[in-house]
Order: C-alpha cells, then structure tokens, then sequence
C-alpha cells in the first residue's frame, strides 16, 4: 500500500512505486471502475492491466466536481491528470481545510474530471486475480 495524501503539491500521482513494484496509471492501466459511497464517505477507483489492479482510494471524501462524458471511447479510461492541489476559499488558496482535507484532480481523456476533498488518499497494488 501507498499512502499517497501527503504528496507534495502538483507532483503527478499517475506514476511511481508501490512495494517496489513500478505503476503507470496513464500509460500501463485503464480505469474500469468509479464507485462512491456516501454513507461511507469514500471513493474507489480501480484500474487494470494484464497482471495487476490497482486501487485508488479516498477516505472521507468531498466531490466538489464530478464531470462524465456520456459517450465512452477506447481513450475514455485513461487517466490523464492526477494530482494534489490547492483550492480557493474566500478568495485565497488554501492546501488544507480546517478539518483536514486535501484536495485532489483528476482528468481522464476525453474530458471526464473529478475534484475533491479528501482526508487520506491510499493506492493498493495486487495480481489481477487476487
């Protein structure tokens, strides 16, 4: 597992290291899952190759904008953008809420976008069929 909340601000999360094991989110994996809990307060995503899936999620989470082009292209699974970023609040940038949260980008291609709050944000790699 890969705690990821803490990266430094706009330093890409698409790529990097998991228990040694290098991952690509944008270039060796698709993203065949997006689930929100509610009640829960997190969010998954799951993305896939040959071998392994990896799990993206977010704990105690805030969706500020959830946009979802309904036409879906070979493309539309391809994580472009991800990253921890500043966010406005009375008119300053803030890079933590009083209670906590982060705030995180992502971007498919094709334009599909999530923005949220997140309290901890964790990427857990494993075989396929595990």
């Amino acid at each position: 597992m890969k705690d990821v909340t803490h990266t430094a601000l706009f330093e890409c999360i698409m790529s990097g290291e998991i228990n040694g094991s290098l991952y690509d989110l944008h270039n060796d994996y698709e993203c065949i899952k997006i689930q929100h809990d509610a009640t829960q307060k997190t969010l998954e995503l799951r993305f896939v190759n040959d071998d392994y899936k990896i799990i993206v999620e977010f704990y105690q989470v805030t969706i500020t904008n959830f946009t979802i082009n309904p036409s879906r292209t070979a493309e539309s699974s391809t994580l472009d953008l991800f990253y921890r970023g500043r966010f406005e609040r009375n008119n300053n940038l803030h890079e933590v809420t009083d209670l906590g949260e982060y705030y995180f980008y992502l971007a498919w291609l094709e334009h599909d976008a999530i923005e949220l709050f997140a309290k901890q944000v964790t990427l857990k790699m494993s075989r396929l069929n595990s």
